[in-house]
């Protein structure tokens, strides 16, 4: 059994997967033109990339609980731990879909819209992309809200990794948000 959740070796893989993000877009602020938009750009595919790998582990410790066997996969006693958050049928899903798999999905789609931009920023498209792109990530926020909500008033636990992926649809959405104003300053190219 794992004695700290805070002590896992993947959790904190992942919390600096979102100090890299958060590094790489901060550097986007005093890069002019085009150079500037890729690392906005750069910045929002780490985010959205450690968003849907801390899902895809969700999926994962959901997939193990179900087994019956998820004890080193995450802690089980204390605030924030992984096990009372994921392994409660109650609470984790969508419809008889695991959060994690439909936070594999809404990551993959953001991957998707910001890596088409990332890949050709001069095309015609890329300005509809960035709006789609935030309009999906702002989708995102009522179940966000929702998932915290469950965290602090249903179970009474934390789940670490869940909040990477709340904290990368932030961070996803922050990113954006500074590509449309890039766009809007004509500081596109």
């Amino acid at each position: 059994m794992m004695a700290s959740a805070l002590a896992d070796p993947k959790l904190l893989l992942f919390i600096a997967g979102l100090l890299a993000s958060t590094y790489v877009l901060s550097t986007s602020r005093s890069k002019a033109g085009v150079e500037g938009t890729v690392a906005a750009l750069n910045g929002s595919l780490l985010f959205a990339t450690v968003g849907l790998a801390s899902a895809v582990w969700t999926w994962i410790i959901h997939n193990q609980l179900v087994m019956g066997d998820a004890t080193e996969f995450c802690a089980s006693e204390g605030i924030v731990q992984c096990g009372s958050v994921i392994g409660d049928p109650r609470y984790n899903n969508l419809f008889g879909v695991p959060w994690g798999v439909v936070g594999a999905l809404a990551f993959t789609a953001l991957l998707f819209l910001v890596l088409s931009i990332r890949m050709d920023v001069h095309a015609k498209w890329a300005e509809s992309y960035t709006n789609y792109a935030w309009y999906a990530g702002l989708a995102g926020i009522p179940f966000l809200l929702y998932l915290v909500g469950v965290e602090a008033f249903a179970v009474h636990h934390i789940c670490p990794f869940c909040t990477i992926s709340h904290l990368s649809l932030v961070g996803f959405l922050g990113s954006v948000w500074l590509l449309k104003g890039r766009r809007e300053n004509k500081n596109w190219y």
